[in-house]
């Protein structure tokens, strides 16, 4: 499985904000940022990035918020 689920997010975040986060840590996505309030999902291209996704910002705050990724399963 490839799509992250992205939560904990402040209610302001834009695709756009996790976009430039993902491009300037060099983390591969495919297609767009699906952002709800407080949450968000994005595919990977496969799982290797998945990982990489989700070890690059284990510790990362944005803004000021722990934000959790995990894969994301149905």
């Amino acid at each position: 499985m490839n799509k992250l689920y992205i939560g904990n997010l402040n209610e302001n975040v834009t695709p756009a904000d996790l976009e430039k986060v993902f491009n300037d840590h060099k983390i591969s996505f495919s297609g767009q940022f699906l952002v709800k309030s407080g949450y968000a999902f994005v595919d990977c291209p496969d799982e290797q990035w998945a990982m990489k996704a989700i070890e690059t910002f284990s510790e990362k705050k944005l803004p000021g918020k722990q934000i959790i990724f995990k894969i994301f399963e149905f």
